[in-house]
């Protein structure tokens, strides 16, 4: 196989499951059938006891962003390449903050930080991480404020 034809959309691996969970709008992490330890992301072996059996099992969204950067050039399914199509205009690419939320087990989701002023993003803030599908079919973890209650 060459690198070309390589694809991070791959479905034959012990941890499609948490792709799949994702798609199904559920955040998933592996748990060790062996000694219980919990990963995020999921990994198919476990790097405390080297079992390789786990179980699925769904995370607390909620957390603390514990740190973030902004991306200013996005792969192309967030933001796509209009040079092809309208190559003598001037596109600005929108930035795009992605963060780590710590969740309340400890456990650390990376996502997109979506629906936060410029300017307005701090560590410590609580934030949810929610699956997301794009355009692409490709499935994401986006972090946003949490709704307040009416």
């Amino acid at each position: 196989m060459e690198f070309r034809d390589f694809s991070l959309l791959a479905t034959d691996t012990k941890v499609a499951e948490f792709a799949e969970g994702l798609a199904r709008g559920e955040l998933l992490a592996s748990k060790c059938s062996s000694c219980g330890e919990l990963q995020y992301p999921p990994r198919s072996d476990c790097p405390k006891c080297y079992g390789d059996t786990f179980e699925w099992v769904p995370l607390s969204r909620s957390g603390a962003l514990v740190t973030y950067t902004t991306i200013y050039v996005a792969p192309e399914h967030f933001a796509p390449d209009l040079s092809k199509t309208a190559p003598f205009s001037r596109y600005s690419y929108k930035p795009l903050p992605v963060g780590l939320l710590e969740l309340e087990n400890g456990l650390r989701v990376m996502g997109w930080i979506r629906g936060v002023p410029d300017g307005s993003i701090q560590v410590g803030m609580k934030l949810v991480a929610s699956p997301e599908v794009l355009d692409d079919g490709r499935a994401t973890v986006v972090l946003e404020e949490e709704a307040e209650e009416k």
